[in-house]
């Protein structure tokens, strides 16, 4: 199900309004196009995503397909976790709602066991991942939405807010596309420093390279919960409810809800 509304787009580097030509989406600068079902709005052709930063993004970003390929369970929303459960009651899903990062799978845990009625799911992720999905999906990068302003009652980052190399560019872009009554629903886990590591790591992850700069093959940088409350008012954004859950002595899920 891609039933994609062309007026809900702009373009995501210049925000001005697309125009279609030659099956193609344009605007002043950029093009996008649709192949395999689904639209591209990666930017591939803006200078910034030749930086080297972005280059490290992407070695984590190929990093993060093997751990989806070898360990998808521990790794993605599959099947009816309790986590995702847990985030998606937080949530109370309502109107059109747009996740960034929403992987790779046909349909994470919180949309594929959706019991909302009037609930519309848009998904935005810069990995095709399988197609065709069980709801519309975008490809594109969350620093770069390609939504016009005040679309969305909710967006939501579903333990994706830490894969970002500026976190506050992806909130801000939220509150744009958020409308003025509605929410930034957000899902942090917090592991401690402390924990124990695991005695053995499975083959594919002894593999892994991290690319110079980057914390750890996944992340370029971890930051805390504290580390985040630090980004909300640049953001422009700020906590109106939140929730702990406990995992272990070592971990946390902690989900906040934000409004403008």
């Amino acid at each position: 199900m891609n039933k994609l509304n062309k007026d809900w787009l702009i373009c995501p580097v210049t925000k001005e309004k697309l125009i279609e030509k030659d099956g193609d989406l344009i605007s002043s600068k950029y093009r996008y196009s649709n192949s395999g079902g689904f639209w591209n709005f990666i930017p591939s052709s803006l200078e910034e995503l030749n930086a080297p930063i972005w280059k490290v993004w992407n070695q984590l970003q190929d990093n993060g397909v093997s751990s989806y390929k070898h360990s998808p369970t521990n790794n993605l929303g599959v099947g009816p976790r309790k986590d995702f459960m847990q985030f998606a009651e937080f949530c109370n899903f309502t109107g059109m709602v747009l996740d960034v990062g929403v992987g790779p799978q046909k349909a994470p845990t919180h949309i594929e066991f959706n019991t909302k009625a009037g609930v519309t799911f848009v998904g935005l992720d810069p990995l095709a991942g399988e197609q065709p999905r069980d709801f519309t999906f975008v490809q594109g990068l969350g620093e770069y939405l390609p939504f016009k302003d005040q679309l969305f009652d909710q967006v939501l980052f579903v333990t994706s807010l830490d894969h970002f190399i500026d976190p506050v560019i992806a909130l801000q872009e939220a509150k744009r596309v958020v409308k003025n009554n509605g929410s930034v629903c957000v899902w942090l886990g917090e592991k401690d420093k402390n924990a124990p590591r695991p005695s053995v790591s499975p083959e594919w992850y002894k593999a892994l390279q991290i690319p110079e700069g980057a914390e750890d093959p996944f992340h370029y940088r971890r930051f805390s919960v504290d580390d985040f409350k630090t980004f909300l008012p640049n953001a422009g954004l700020k906590i109106s409810e939140e929730k702990i859950h406990i995992v272990d002595e070592w971990r946390k899920n902690c989900f906040y809800r934000l409004v403008k």
